[in-house]
């Protein structure tokens, strides 16, 4: 024990990486790949224990009750504030990369053992809704500057829920063998338009727009600046070809 400059016992703090934190870890492993094998309902403390190699009452020291433990295993935390830029075109993409990324670096990750557990279980899905709202809808309605900023932002959440549900839940073909970055190109600018307000293909089109816009000018400007003789070298060169192609 170690004393401080008053002469009082200071407190000691647990290692960061003791024995007790290794198991707790190893636990909410457990239970992330036995609530996806057997769902919410069939899942129970004793199989989770024995997946972790651990004793049941070790189980119920660190979490409680299955309910808890479900809770402790599937939450997971969306860093919206630090993915969100005043662009809404890269906004969409670090969204899209981010949430796809977390369910592609494990088949039993957080998010996608929660949507899994909850097409069989009441309690599952009430916590799927829960998390969904306070971690994904209020964040990103904070960011978007529309009267239906809520609306926005519900249809986003389970727009990415059913991207992320294709490609690595129910692996629909098209949807899972692409490539991560194909995937992002091509919904980015859907995800774009629903938080910007700006419908899709917009910017796009507008941008294309005033640049045929400006050439025409240029050219116009351009035939108005140029010489009598230069514009008659043109209708000749015109004139000259039809001329050769009758000899």
């Amino acid at each position: 024990m170690t004393h401080s400059r008053t002469g009082q016992a200071a407190p000691v703090l647990p290692r960061p990486d003791g024995k007790g934190d290794r198991t707790r870890r190893r636990i909410l492993v457990a239970a992330r790949r036995t609530f996806a094998q057997y769902g919410y309902e069939r899942a129970t403390i004793r199989l989770i224990a024995d997946a972790a190699e651990a004793h049941k009452s070790s189980v119920m020291q660190y979490f409680g009750t299955k309910e808890q433990l479900f809770k402790e295993a599937v939450r997971f935390d969306i860093p919206i504030d630090e993915l969100t830029t005043p662009d809404p075109a890269s906004t969409a993409e670090n969204y899209l990369r981010t949430m796809l990324g977390r369910w592609a670096s494990s088949p039993d990750s957080p998010m996608a053992v929660l949507v899994r557990t909850s097409m069989t279980s009441e309690e599952a899905a009430e916590e799927l809704r829960t998390l969904v709202t306070t971690q994904s809808v209020d964040a990103i309605a904070e960011h978007i500057d529309l009267p239906d900023a809520r609306i926005r932002a519900g249809l986003f959440s389970v727009m990415m829920l059913g991207i992320a549900s294709g490609r690595y839940l129910l692996r629909v073909p098209d949807v899972s063998e692409p490539d991560l970055e194909d995937v992002v190109r091509v919904a980015a600018p859907v995800i774009r338009a629903l938080i910007s307000g700006e419908p899709e293909g917009r910017g796009c089109a507008e941008t294309a727009l005033g640049q045929a816009e400006k050439a025409e000018t240029d050219d116009a400007e351009q035939g108005e600046g140029e010489g009598e003789g230069e514009g008659e070298v043109t209708v000749k060169g015109g004139a000259g070809a039809g001329a050769g192609n009758g000899g």
